[in-house]
């Protein structure tokens, strides 16, 4: 069995040497999600598997593990795991580019669930202490942490994953101070602004090589990623690092083999018997019950979970399931209760209902609307605390909607239910559409900060990123172009998008798509230089107190405020649902609206018992 997978993957690997990396990467992201269970390999129709995650969306080499399979299957059908399969093929390529052995104990089960939602990988956007609990949370120690970051001595990444690190990363057109000045230079030469496909060696010079010569980048501030860079910031791990510079990797071999088996077993992995593991290459007896796991008979297999299923083994009761008047029974005032407080005070900050509208879309688009985004940190480390929220407003506003439900029904009205339904009766308030809004929200307790950075949509965003960035929440470019509208109201920042005005390529330039008369109207009146991160501007000049077909108008005038405004015209069926808005009425636009909000309110909710009701929305543990 073990010949059969070796030689397929020599074959592969052999002719591609960059493959080693990336199917040790497939099964480090197997392994994080689910445990070792072969689920990342899982095609869905609906494109919400975990491949179709963003920090899979560049996952390559699925082909040599289900080459692997056919072979296997040709012997010994329905036996060999896929789960296995990719825990062979993925120390066999490292061992065809002279990488460090280690041992592989067989007898993975498959998993049969893959959610894009659920997969939660350490960031390369992330600091010490967000590594650290990512890795611990999957048994891992910080020593763990270190070594299997040296899998960075092979493989590539791209540019978009590091333009904000080289130009702008406190938005004031700066890099990191962390990274060393001449490898800054190094990489802009490589990498332009708005460059997010080129590829970067993560180890320059090496990147072929499996060695420890990583460890040097690092200890030379050159490592590609914040998270590589962060290694310097914990004792621990930068005395690991000084260990390998100043030995030349004696132990990193030995250590990286034994933090691979660490990596096999992380909590999760679906084994064939309730024993414990052994520590040579056999199978288990077959004694576990196949209800969970099973042995796929190929590993690509879409995903086939019946309704029945989903509803009542994963998410609790059908009734749980969003619903209107969810509260019928339990809280009859409920909402009643939001809007009343929403309809007394939004007149004395009318701007609040801009503000609710995009805390409830950035909530949405990490772990889905569950109230994550209303998490304080001690630490610093949640969604909140991330660039893309860190000027989101109207917090207090739903603590003091929470704390009126609190006294009238403990424990009944989840955060997130508040989000949803306090958004909405702010824009009616103000005049704008209305929509349904059923509840039924659980609320989340996890919140991280390196989460938020990759999934929500920034202002300098371009079509491709915006598509994927939305297509991951189950949303398409209709839904695109109508959500976007809500910049017909409220305000930003000089500091999001002063780059179109004064620094767009990196060569002090100007956006070419922005219209000139309006660039300069911008210098002039509200951001005269690159470092006005204070300076308030309206995103939709004239009218953006009123919910109305202006922001589109502008955006056929070349005058939308960021670079993802200007996207939508470059992309013809954006630009084709821009005009078909225009030609209409107000009232169709809203209507278009209402339904594209109450798609975006239902993005991978939290019902039944897969989520809790916290009492103070801003404690996890409440």
């Amino acid at each position: 069995m073990e010949a059969i997978v070796r030689r397929v993957t020599v074959q592969y690997v052999s002719r591609q040497t960059s493959l080693a990396a990336a199917l040790l990467r497939v099964y480090f992201h197997d392994c994080f999600v689910r445990g070792c269970d072969g689920s990342v390999l899982l095609k869905s129709p609906n494109k919400d598997a975990e491949r179709d995650a963003i920090p899979n969306l560049s996952l390559r080499g699925y082909e040599v593990v289900d080459a692997a399979k056919s072979a296997l299957e040709k012997k010994c059908p329905g036996v060999v795991s896929c789960a296995d399969v990719l825990a062979l093929v993925a120390r066999d390529a490292v061992l065809v580019i002279n990488g460090p052995w280690w041992p592989v104990p067989l007898g993975r089960r498959d998993g049969r669930i893959s959610r894009k939602s659920e997969v939660n990988l350490p960031s390369p956007f992330a600091g010490i202490a967000a590594l650290k609990k990512n890795f611990f949370d999957k048994g891992l120690n910080t020593k763990d942490l270190v070594v299997l970051s040296g899998a960075h001595t092979i493989g590539i990444s791209n540019c978009g994953l590091i333009n904000s690190r080289i130009y702008n990363f406190t938005g004031k057109g700066d890099f990191d101070p962390s990274m060393n000045p001449s490898y800054v230079r190094t990489l802009k030469k490589r990498c332009k602004p708005t460059d997010f496909r080129t590829s970067v060696e993560m180890d320059p010079g090496s990147v072929k090589k499996f060695d420890s010569h990583y460890f040097n980048i690092v200890s030379q501030k050159k490592g590609l990623f914040t998270s590589d860079s962060t290694l310097l910031d914990d004792p621990e791990t930068k005395r690991y690092i000084d260990t390998q510079v100043a030995t030349a990797g004696s132990s990193f071999n030995k250590d990286f083999s034994e933090s691979m088996v660490s990596l096999k077993f992380s909590p999760g992995t679906k084994e064939r018997s309730g024993g414990n593991v052994p520590s040579v290459n056999i199978f288990l007896q077959k004694k576990q019950s196949q209800k969970t796991t099973n042995i796929k008979m190929r590993c690509l297999t879409t995903v086939a979970l019946s309704l029945s299923l989903f509803l009542v083994g994963l998410v609790g009761p059908i009734q749980a399931q969003l619903q209107m008047n969810f509260y019928a029974n339990t809280c009859p005032n409920a909402e009643k209760i939001v809007q009343d407080f929403v309809s007394n005070h939004i007149s004395n900050a009318p701007s609040l209902a801009a503000a609710l509208l995009r805390m409830h879309f950035h909530d949405c688009f990490v772990r889905g609307c569950d109230g994550s985004v209303l998490i304080n940190s001690t630490s610093g480390n949640a969604e909140k605390d991330a660039a893309p929220n860190l000027t989101v407003r109207g917090f207090g506003f739903i603590e003091a909607i929470k704390a009126v439900l609190e006294a009238q029904c403990p424990g009944i009205v989840s955060c997130a239910d508040i989000i949803a339904l306090a958004s909405r009766d702010a824009i009616v308030f103000t005049g704008g559409p209305n929509w349904s809004v059923p509840t039924g929200r659980r609320d989340g307790r996890i919140s991280n900060a390196s989460e938020a950075l990759a999934n929500i949509p920034p202002p300098t965003s371009n079509f491709t990123n915006l598509q994927t960035l939305f297509a991951n929440q189950g949303l398409d470019l209709k839904d695109l172009v109508l959500l976007s509208g809500a910049h017909t109201i409220g305000v930003s920042h000089c500091s999001s998008f002063t780059n179109r005005l004064y620094n767009f390529t990196g060569r002090g330039d100007q956006d070419p798509a922005l219209d000139s008369e309006y660039a300069a109207n911008l210098k002039s009146r509200k951001c005269p230089s690159l470092k006005d991160n204070t300076t308030i501007v309206e995103m939709d000049p004239g009218s953006r107190k009123t919910f109305d077909l202006s922001y589109y108008q502008l955006l056929l005038k070349r005058r939308g405020l960021f670079q993802s405004d200007s996207a939508l015209t470059t992309n013809p069926t954006t630009l084709s649902n821009i005009n078909q808005i225009l030609k209409g009425s107000v009232e169709g636009f809203f209507s278009e609206f209402a339904k594209s909000m109450e798609k975006m309110g239902r993005i991978n909710v939290k019902t039944g018992s897969s989520g809790v009701v916290r009492k103070q929305c801003s404690v996890a543990n409440s």
